[in-house]
């Protein structure tokens, strides 16, 4: 099983502009994550489409996988999902970006993202910011034999680089 953090685009009705979000799905190829991906999507059907995605194997010097089984206990540091916002004295529109951290809390994941991304924006913020660990994030879209019990676990590891750096794929695929 794989984690993917996937970018959607389409329509929300009655607004002007094509909207997006962030989803993140466990699922053995992208081509399998795609019936949960349309499920998610609050929008309208019609037009919805990958803008992006990427496999998640390693973040911040941690190896993520994902395990079924009972959870022993949650432990510490755990991978987040962040989302922040800012804004450039030159766009009408607010700035973002978003990535996944480790950290042993979410004041200390704010805080890395804040140190790493939009530095040179004005007003940098926290839009969102989610704990991606087990069932209620992960198991809709797993198969049945998780029981409840599918669970992101983190190992450290000498690799360094993020896998967020780049997409694995991008443009524009209706779904």
């Amino acid at each position: 099983m794989k984690l993917f953090l996937v970018v959607l685009g389409g329509r929300l009705p009655g607004c002007h502009i094509e909207s997006h979000d962030v989803r993140w799905v466990a699922a053995e190829s992208i081509e399998a994550a795609i019936p949960e991906l349309k499920r998610q999507w609050i929008g309208l059907k019609k037009g919805l489409h990958l803008d992006s995605y990427c496999q998640v194997n390693v973040i911040d010097g941690h190896h993520i996988s994902i395990q079924n089984g009972a959870i022993v206990a949650t432990s510490k540091p755990l991978l987040w999902f962040v989302n922040l916002g800012a804004y450039h004295p030159e766009h009408l529109a607010e700035q973002h970006y978003f990535g996944l951290i480790v950290a042993n809390n979410k004041q200390a994941a704010a805080a890395a993202a804040k140190q790493r991304w939009l530095q040179q924006l004005k007003q940098v913020h926290t839009d969102d910011l989610f704990k991606i660990d087990n069932t209620s994030d992960i198991d809709t879209c797993l198969p049945i034999d998780g029981d409840g019990h599918w669970h992101v676990t983190l190992t450290p590891t000498a690799r360094a680089a993020n896998d967020l750096g780049h997409p694995d794929w991008f443009g524009y695929r209706p779904i």
